[in-house]
């Protein structure tokens, strides 16, 4: 697939001109043999960076250990595909410090594989106690919508992207109870953040499905509610039901509504450069080499045909 003209991507910053990549895969240790023998899958990879380290803490002079097998796989990736980064750890909405001492590390990561953007959720999963020290919630915990919680999210945004040069983004999160009295919808948050800093948006269809599954208002009024100039990549992942909830498991193929809400949206986002299709690595037998290849092929099908 070749690459379509360059996106404009314009902040308070700076000016970034981002290549629009085209259709991506999020990696997981099942794709490991499968990129080896599909070589032309894809137009790009994107790695959660958290994946290929060991975090010791606060404390530790070397904090961050870099697991060499991992680390072996990711340099034979960077070698044949442009990368992307999904961080899970800056953890944006945390009440307590922000972890300057990770932004250092991704500041070295950056230097080292050019990620063409890289991303993070509107959530978060570090809580502090009256010492400041720090725990893990163990899941990506929304935030409230208020005009306090934006203020300091979009300074956290605002240190990111002084210190990394690369376009910086933020994605709809999947939530499980709605938050009473907040100051703002999802979309005005994210809107207004995406205006007042230098970050874009990734728009994770999966999650606005699940989301309007468990609580019950119109996926498409919540996609048109979006600044949509500012979404630079979307995701697409399949889930299951759990406990009489839909969960955003990435259980292998995509629901046949997430493909209509792309087909739907993809007109609508004249600045997007790529499409990333994940799924989590204990579904590989839901979908196979050969269930990639069709999620992949049906994606790059739509961005061909508004896209290019």
């Amino acid at each position: 697939m070749s690459i379509a003209t360059p996106a404009r991507y314009t902040s308070r910053l700076y000016e970034k001109t981002i290549p629009q990549l085209g259709v991506g895969l999020l990696y997981n240790p099942s794709l490991e043999l499968y990129l080896d023998s599909h070589p032309a899958c894809c137009d790009y990879v994107e790695i959660i960076p958290d994946m290929f380290w060991s975090d010791l803490g606060n404390g530790h002079h070397e904090r961050f250990e870099e697991i060499d097998s991992w680390m072996a796989v990711l340099h034979k990736i960077a070698a044949h595909y442009p990368l992307t980064a999904h961080n899970i750890s800056y953890s944006l909405g945390s009440a307590g410090s922000f972890d300057m001492d990770y932004l250092r590390k991704m500041e070295e990561w950056h230097r080292r594989y050019s990620f063409v953007w890289h991303s993070d959720h509107l959530s978060f999963v570090k809580v502090h106690d009256n010492e400041q020290q720090e725990h893990n919630a163990g899941m990506a915990v929304p935030v409230p919508y208020d005009y306090e919680v934006l203020d300091m999210i979009g300074n956290r945004i605002n240190t990111i992207c002084s210190n990394i040069r690369a376009p910086f983004l933020v994605e709809n999160n999947v939530y499980f109870i709605d938050l009473p009295d907040q100051e703002l919808t999802e979309t005005g948050f994210l809107n207004e953040l995406s205006k007042d800093t230098s970050c874009g948006l990734l728009l994770d269809i999966h999650n606005v499905y699940c989301n309007a599954v468990n609580h019950g208002f119109d996926a498409r009024d919540f996609i048109t509610a979006l600044d949509l100039e500012k979404v630079i990549e979307i995701h697409i992942a399949g889930g299951n039901e759990m406990a009489g909830m839909y969960t955003d498991s990435h259980a292998g193929p995509c629901p046949e509504a997430v493909w209509e809400l792309l087909v739907y949206t993809l007109p609508l986002v004249p600045n997007l450069c790529g499409i990333t299709f994940e799924f989590h690595e204990s579904y590989f037998h839901l979908l196979q080499f050969e269930g990639i290849n069709r999620e992949l092929n049906r994606a790059k099908t739509l961005w061909n045909q508004y896209h290019t």
